[in-house]
């Protein structure tokens, strides 16, 4: 016995729910899950807070969205939920200098001790770079040639280590920032795209945080009660053929008999799935590295918080020498997440820099937190509320690899029409370009269309 569908979604995190939802109600399909849950790592929890005897709601995966995206407008709207914007505070950001937090933002840029004067001036004459230099290498190189040394220390390292965790030498700056590089081939320098931009009225105000209310795990539920009953948890695929234009795919003791397969899982599950059916670009997923994390939750009455906590967080630059990456101020960011007069933080460890944090104990991870955290916020004795969390092999490392990796994969799925990947390895890490992402290829099967290339887009800090 099978059953005969158009489309088979294997995967029910954000990327496979946002494709099921906009392919629409009367589709042919069904999305399958490995796990007894969906939305991967955009999960809100709760806590019980001791101290007060309320609620702790925190994120166990993207803290909050930017609204600057009409796709993800339009997916709230369709699924009438609510984005409630962060509060104006909450868009300042922290540097660790020097053993201490400093505000970055565009008005204090000549005043901040975050560069030297020299730096600065290195920094403003981007314009006078040859266009011609570190187009086709790392992140890092790329800034290095036309912002100086002191900006890739200073802000460029946190930046990528907040994003990606990762190292700006090791990524590759066509697959995280092509755009960067699109503006200095069209217009020999960035500072002269941005002026033309702003003459040309295409500048627009910074998109703001918003994230929807009850947390970012609300997105994720009110997609899979969207889909039901056409979603399956528990219900592992077990294997995937090619046989005549379709495809055979055994998940959870049934088979599906199916026209077209998504496949939107991690890039390590995409690699085991797509082995009898494309060997080529099961291989070249298999090569992707990843970057793995430690987290900590942490809850305080206000009172023994020394600091305003008055912005998004704050990063530490590798130069600072400390395990943590940084820390989200979670109900600065969302006040309704904790209780009045309560503070949540999360605390992010590891990454590029010191993978063998996530293998640490609990012990030895809170310590590293209170050795170099509390100074630094003015944490008073211990939190009465924490939560360890570890995520390992989470965020895939765009290399200098990448872009000829995802070329490869493109060639040899193009060979096999019908079978299609999405996921954070592809277009972009955030939420807003995985949404993205999952929408476009859903309007392009629903008129019919082929599968558009797989390469690294926009991506989205917050998320």
């Amino acid at each position: 016995m099978s059953r005969s569908l158009d489309t088979l979604v294997i995967g029910a995190g954000i990327s496979g729910l946002a494709y099921a939802h906009a392919r629409g109600p009367d589709a042919d399909l069904a999305v399958v899950e490995a796990s007894d849950s969906t939305g991967g790592w955009v999960c809100t929890e709760r806590g019980v807070w001791d101290g007060e005897g309320g609620e702790l709601r925190y994120e166990r995966g993207p803290e909050a969205l930017r609204s600057g995206s009409p796709e993800v407008v339009a997916l709230f709207s369709e699924l009438a939920l609510e984005l409630v914007p962060a509060p104006r505070s909450a868009h300042k950001r922290f540097l660790c200098h020097r053993g201490k937090l400093v505000a970055l933002t565009p008005l204090s840029f000549l005043s901040s001790p975050l560069l030297s004067w020299g730096g600065k001036l290195r920094m403003l004459g981007e314009f006078r770079r040859d266009p011609r230099v570190a187009l086709g290498g790392s992140l890092a190189e790329f800034v290095r040639h036309r912002f100086g040394q002191e900006v890739v220390e200073s802000l460029l390292d946190p930046f990528v280590s907040g994003v990606w965790a990762g190292d700006p030498e090791q990524l590759s700056l066509r697959a995280t920032f092509p755009d960067l590089a699109r503006m200095v081939e069209e217009h020999g320098s960035v500072t002269k795209a941005l002026f033309k931009r702003k003459r040309d009225g295409a500048a627009s105000a910074a998109p703001g945080l918003c994230k929807p209310r009850g947390g970012m795990g609300s997105l994720t539920r009110a997609l899979a009660e969207s889909l039901l009953p056409r979603l399956r948890l528990s219900t592992p695929v077990e294997s995937l053929r090619r046989q005549g234009a379709r495809f055979r795919v055994i998940a959870g003791g049934e088979l599906f008999d199916c026209a077209r397969v998504v496949v939107a899982t991690s890039a390590r599950a995409a690699a085991e799935r797509l082995g009898e059916v494309s060997p080529e670009a099961s291989r070249e997923l298999a090569t992707i590295s990843f970057e793995s994390l430690a987290c900590v939750i942490h809850a305080w009455p206000r009172e023994r918080v020394a600091h305003p906590l008055d912005g998004f967080g704050y990063l530490v630059p590798s130069r600072e020498k400390r395990l943590h990456l940084g820390t989200l101020f979670s109900s600065s960011i969302d006040p309704g997440c904790a209780p009045r007069g309560t503070v949540l933080l999360r605390t992010l460890l590891g990454g590029a820099r010191h993978p063998e944090v996530a293998e640490m104990s609990d012990p030895e991870i809170l310590a590293i937190v209170e050795r170099e955290v509390f100074p630094l916020l003015g944490l008073s004795g211990n939190p009465p509320w924490s939560r360890v969390l570890r995520y390992r092999s989470v965020l895939p490392r765009y290399d200098l690899a990448h872009p000829a990796r995802l070329d490869a994969v493109d060639l040899a799925l193009a060979r096999i029409p019908g079978l299609h990947l999405l996921g954070n390895y592809l277009r972009g890490i955030g939420v807003p370009a995985l949404i993205e992402a999952g929408r476009a290829l859903a309007k392009q099967h629903a008129r019919g269309g082929a599968q558009e290339p797989r390469r690294a887009g926009g991506l989205e800090p917050a998320g």
